[in-house]
């Protein structure tokens, strides 16, 4: 994210997850800054989160991503990662980079976390085929052994996890929670053997950018 943009609307649905999503357990940031923070600026965020952030440090094209997301991957409690764009199913290189958080990344720090959940702000959609696209990036982590579930609105979010039970509960925590709409949500589904496999186009798409 960028300090710039702090109590933003979009940060106003992120804090709204977070407190609903609560009842799970705790809850810790990851902020993927993409520029120098102060660490009154660091406070001010987490205030605002009301969790703790698990980097304070800035992503550049330069840095070693692994590293980067290592204390998410890492960490026990749930982590919300906050992107400035989103999920990119496919990593890419150069300056744009930093932006997202990839496919392959998600598959490591969810699923070297079988006992907790993972939250990501995504607003790597196109205007107008949200659904579309979330339903898309759903079936590609459900390829790695991922239940989610996606929030639709002008500021896009999927929570996944290892456990269907915890998705689950999340899933109903939040429509219970927030008191939206069902209509508002969109589930992914593992099948066949832990493999979503919705048409065989889905399927080379997500091994492709798995590297397998």
């Amino acid at each position: 994210m960028k300090p710039g943009f702090l109590g933003d609307s979009y940060d106003i649905v992120k804090q709204s997850l977070l407190r609903w999503l609560g009842s799970l357990g705790t809850w810790a940031t990851h902020p993927m800054f993409t520029e120098s923070v102060t660490g009154d600026q660091a406070k001010a965020l987490s205030h605002l989160l009301g969790t703790r952030l698990l980097s304070e440090e800035t992503l550049t094209p330069a840095s070693d991503r692994a590293a980067y997301l290592a204390p998410a991957r890492d960490c026990r409690d749930h982590v919300f990662l906050d992107p400035d764009t989103g999920i990119r199913l496919e990593p890419a290189r150069g300056k744009k980079a930093p932006l997202y958080v990839f496919g392959t990344e998600l598959v490591a720090i969810a699923g070297a976390r079988p006992a907790a959940l993972t939250l990501v702000f995504d607003q790597s959609l196109a205007r107008g085929r949200e659904r579309e696209q979330l339903q898309g990036k759903l079936s590609a982590l459900a390829v790695h052994g991922l239940h989610g579930v996606a929030y639709v609105s002008h500021a896009c979010f999927v929570l996944m996890g290892k456990s269907d039970p915890l998705v689950t509960r999340a899933f109903e925590a939040l429509v219970t929670e927030s008191r939206l709409p069902e209509s508002r949500f969109l589930k992914g589904e593992i099948q066949n053997n832990q493999m979503q496999r919705t048409n065989a186009a889905q399927a080379l798409h997500a091994r492709r950018w798995s590297g397998r």
